[in-house]
């Protein structure tokens, strides 16, 4: 792959499922959870989605890129977290928390390598929603630089036709 992109999705992809493996769906955002039928994911889930991204020009048509990556980490709702419920329901309603801290501790700091940043969380967030689904939102942001279409330096060494130097 040579997108910068394809290669960071591929790389959080695989920090998700080495770091959290209770996580059963790690895919591209792409609307699944729009549906007024049962999304087609499996869950927990995570969808990932890079938003926001500008880009700046350095040297020889290279450019640096920052924006957003956003986690959204989805749930179905099976219990009751109400103060009035038994504490072993309370707990499997809100263990979603648990979840999104292990996620946070995955890919807070995270580096996937080459010309990309750290990642650094700045907002978490949750959707109001009338189905059975709880979804987080966890923005990250990341800068990285673009190489793809580098100026490539070619130098030619010039004859000058001087045949004696004397130093």
């Amino acid at each position: 792959m040579n997108s910068s992109f394809a290669n960071l999705f591929v790389a959080l992809q695989l920090q998700i499922h080495a770091k959290v493996p209770t996580i059963v769906t790690i895919d591209q955002d792409l609307g699944q959870l729009k549906s007024t039928i049962r999304p087609a994911v499996s869950f927990p889930c995570v969808l990932i989605d890079f938003e926001d991204f500008k880009f700046e020009n350095l040297s020889n048509n290279v450019q640096i890129a920052t924006g957003i990556i956003v986690f959204k980490l989805c749930f179905e709702v099976k219990s009751n977290s109400s103060f009035s419920s038994p504490s072993g329901i309370i707990e499997q309603a809100i263990g979603f928390y648990d979840l999104e801290w292990q996620l946070h501790k995955a890919l807070q700091n995270y580096n996937a390598g080459n010309s990309y940043g750290n990642l650094c969380r700045i907002t978490a967030l949750t959707q109001h929603r009338t189905d059975n689904y709880r979804v987080r939102e966890i923005r990250y942001c990341i800068s990285f630089d673009d190489y793809s279409t580098k100026n490539e330096l070619t130098l030619k060494l010039v004859s000058l036709g001087i045949s004696d130097v004397m130093v």
